[in-house]
């Protein structure tokens, strides 16, 4: 549940360790249970990554931490 990646950080370990949400600037949102990334403005999934929006990691975090851990949201990093 808690596990750690090097290019993304999941919504879990932000929730357990807040100071996580400055581990990285820009962020893909990514629903592993779906396997799929958010759209834009919250209109639906896509598998193309660049068809994502992308956010900084505090409103990715805002926008999501609503979401139980069945979700398994992740923050994928951007190299822009």
């Amino acid at each position: 549940m808690y596990r750690r990646y090097n290019d993304r950080e999941t919504l879990e370990r932000i929730k357990r360790w807040p100071h996580l949400v400055k581990r990285f600037d820009k962020v893909r949102i990514y629903s592993a249970e779906w396997e799929l990334f958010w759209r834009g403005n919250g209109n639906g999934y896509t598998s193309d990554p660049s068809e994502s929006n992308i956010w900084n990691c505090e409103e990715a975090f805002n926008k999501t931490k609503h979401c139980g851990a069945e979700k398994k949201i992740q923050f994928v990093v951007c190299n822009i």
